[in-house]
């Protein structure tokens, strides 16, 4: 065998498979609706995590995780930097409007049974990316080193330590040592821009890989009508594009309208500061209120707790094939019923924290 013989056998193979490799992907068909009006949030879902790891790296080139030097590094980007306002404010109502979109997408599910086999792995994966979002936000309160952000993470770090047997165990990881000071800033900064994004890709790659083996869910009443199918690449890609454009530029105008807040530089011998816990907190600082003392571990471990277990194990607990609504009447009036709690708590916090009583 000559060598141009030998050269053309020894690359053959590797052309050839990129090239069907390309082709599997130009081949690949998805269901029609699989970015529609009430398919819409697992796309938002993403152009709000794209919006936030972009402008997370933009902001933290000019970032500096030093406490005295952190809040002004952040007041130069916000204030100082083109365009460093709207930067800021998309990365702050993107994680706030993601909140939301999550809790929508999984009510939707929920509604519609898309929890049910073979899907399972699909609803758990989302129920613990669920689980991650948060702990961006915990995590990235701190970085701003302002008041509220300061003495929000207090707030948490009483929290975790009512957890039973590993609380104080993870406030020492998290802070280490009695102050929060520079190692607790360090270690949220590393959480925040290295583990958790690694974290949270392993999570969105393995939803979606369930996705692909396990399908879309179909219509609930089960009908056995063939559902049209469009080109993954462009048609479904475009649409996640458009998606992502409009995501952009409107929260890019409100950040623009309304700017990120940006409260005092921290002071750590202000004990009288006393924050206003975020919105998507509320119910659970309610909590935390109702059960005080030694019972304070109920409202910060034991019920959330037993509802994220539930909500986990949900596909395992109702193992019926019906998905219709009217027929799973139990599920959804436990859903209600707990829906309701929560917005009762959490009307409860607005008004202790946010209405001002009259003089």
């Amino acid at each position: 065998m000559s060598e141009v013989q030998v050269h053309a056998a020894g690359q053959r193979p590797s052309a050839a498979a990129a090239r069907e490799g390309c082709g599997r992907l130009l081949r690949v068909r998805v269901p029609a609706d699989a970015i529609c009006w009430h398919r819409f949030f697992g796309a938002l879902q993403l152009a709000l995590i794209g919006l936030l790891f972009l402008t997370g790296v933009l902001m933290a080139l000019a970032y500096t995780p030093v406490p005295g030097t952190a809040y002004d590094s952040v007041d130069y980007f916000q204030f100082s930097l083109p365009f460093g306002d709207v930067v800021r404010g998309v990365h702050h109502y993107a994680w706030n409007l993601l909140l939301v979109v999550m809790a929508l997408h999984l009510l939707r599910a929920l509604v519609l049974g898309a929890y049910k086999a073979p899907r399972q792995p699909v609803w758990v994966s989302g129920v613990l990316f669920l689980l991650v979002i948060p702990l961006f936000i915990i995590t990235g309160d701190l970085l701003p080193w302002d008041q509220k952000g300061y003495w929000s993470t207090q707030v948490r770090f009483s929290i975790i330590a009512s957890v039973p047997l590993v609380g104080d165990f993870l406030v020492q990881l998290l802070r280490g040592g009695p102050l929060t000071g520079i190692v607790a800033l360090t270690r949220c900064y590393v959480l925040h821009i290295l583990l958790l994004p690694g974290v949270l890709l392993l999570l969105i790659g393995l939803h979606m890989y369930f996705l692909a083996t396990r399908g879309l869910s179909g219509p609930p009443a089960g009908e056995a009508a063939a559902r049209p199918q469009v080109p993954f690449l462009p048609t479904i890609a475009n649409r996640w594009l458009a998606v992502f454009l409009a995501s952009a530029i409107g929260l890019g105008l409100a950040a623009r309208l309304w700017p990120a807040p940006l409260g005092d530089p921290a002071d750590p011998t202000d004990s009288s500061f006393i924050p206003r816990p975020e919105w998507w907190v509320l119910a659970l600082n309610q909590l935390v209120a109702i059960f005080k003392g030694p019972f304070m571990v109920i409202g910060s471990a034991i019920i959330p707790g037993a509802l994220i277990f539930l909500l986990a194990a949900l596909p395992f607990l109702d193992r019926s094939p019906e998905r219709r609504p009217s027929k799973r009447r139990g599920v959804l009036l436990g859903a209600a019923v707990v829906l309701a709690a929560w917005a009762v708590l959490s009307v409860m916090g607005y008004v202790e924290h946010f209405v001002q009583p009259e003089p």
